[in-house]
């Protein structure tokens, strides 16, 4: 057998990080190694278990948020990210793409089995979108590409 897929949650609102934990403990595939409320911690945290997959919230992160995502994979050679936010912040997912994270989920919208799927699909290199949000961020990057052509 497979050993579980380790993974942190780094989301600034308690209640939500604990429920995604909740979530994840029922699941025998996936074991959380880490929990962290703020940056510092997060990083930390990254560093001393060498999780295989961050849940990273970008409003957790704030502004430094792409930055962020670069140094956490640094720090975890290997380790995949999946970024979380909220509805209608598309320029931060796709920032965190291009930072290297590997999905995205809508907060609120994504539950139990949503969030199980994306981690294990961003631990075989697959990519994750929520398919919510993938329509608009196409259009943006199309919307960018087009920009720099003229």
């Amino acid at each position: 057998m497979n050993d579980p897929i380790r993974v942190i949650i780094v989301d600034g609102d308690d209640a939500y990080r604990r429920r995604v934990l909740g979530w994840l403990a029922r699941r025998d595939d996936i074991t959380v190694v880490g929990e962290a409320g703020a940056v510092p911690e997060a990083l930390r945290l990254i560093q001393e278990v060498g999780p295989a997959v961050a849940l990273l919230d970008l409003d957790t992160l704030r502004a430094g948020a792409p930055h962020v995502v670069a140094q956490a994979r640094a720090l975890s050679p290997g380790m995949e990210v999946i970024v979380l936010n909220e509805e209608g912040q598309e320029r931060d997912v796709i920032a965190a793409f291009r930072e290297g994270a590997l999905g995205h989920l809508v907060k609120g919208q994504a539950g139990a089995r949503e969030i199980a799927v994306a981690i294990r699909l961003v631990r075989q290199g697959q990519a994750v979108l929520c398919p919510a949000v993938a329509g608009r961020i196409l259009d943006r990057v199309v919307h960018e590409q087009r920009q720099r052509k003229h």
